[in-house]
């Protein structure tokens, strides 16, 4: 098969087979390859390309999401394999883990600082979303063991907030009950944290 190229725009390499449009990468990537100088390939060949090409643009694009925010592996693995193979996706999640613009230690500590303390959550339920971003439990537990938090205090915080002018009636408090559990919370420390602010409301 005759393999040809053409630059394009914004150091773009475009490559041809037998004059037929295939497969464009980053000029950088294409003539430090192992093909950037031969005429013909074979069908092994050409599949390999093809494999090391898709690689190389799911790497750029992780790098990209890698910049915009932090991300866990699964995340990026996840977000990659819409339009990459799954292949290619692990590859290049594993490659931004290696050069350290992915860590999933670094993404689970924020996280889990951001829905502590802007969504309210309790421990369990921060457990829950790590899993979910596909954070394994040996790092959730390194990570948790550093947050401290009173959950009963927190609760009451949340109260305070978000739900102090709906506990005024009994649907209210079973309304703002259920709510503080779907957060996370156990049964024993809402229970305690609203018995308790509705003392402290009362000595007000």
């Amino acid at each position: 098969m005759k393999l040809s190229v053409k630059s394009g725009r914004e150091n773009k390499v475009h490559i041809y087979i037998d004059g037929e449009y295939k497969l464009t990468v980053d000029a950088e990537f294409w003539y430090l390859s192992q093909w950037h100088n031969l005429k013909e390939i074979d069908e092994e060949q050409y599949e390999e390309m093809s494999e090391q090409v898709e690689k190389r643009r799911a790497f750029k694009n992780a790098f990209d999401l890698c910049m915009t925010r932090l991300h866990s592996k699964g995340e990026i693995v996840q977000k990659l394999s819409r339009k990459f193979s799954r292949n290619a996706a692990e590859y290049a999640a594993e490659k931004c883990e290696e050069i350290g613009v992915l860590n999933d230690r670094d993404f689970a500590l924020l996280y889990s600082k951001e829905l502590l303390n802007r969504k309210g959550m309790g421990i369990s339920r921060i457990k829950l979303e790590l899993r979910r971003k596909g954070i394994g439990s040996d790092i959730i537990e390194d990570v948790l063991s550093e947050i401290e938090v009173d959950e009963t205090e927190q609760i009451k915080n949340l109260i305070e907030r978000k739900y102090f002018r709906k506990i005024s009636d009994e649907k209210g408090r079973r309304s703002v009950f259920n709510a503080l559990i779907r957060l996370g919370y156990s049964y024993s420390d809402v229970k305690t944290a609203m018995r308790e602010y509705a003392c402290e409301d009362e000595l007000m």
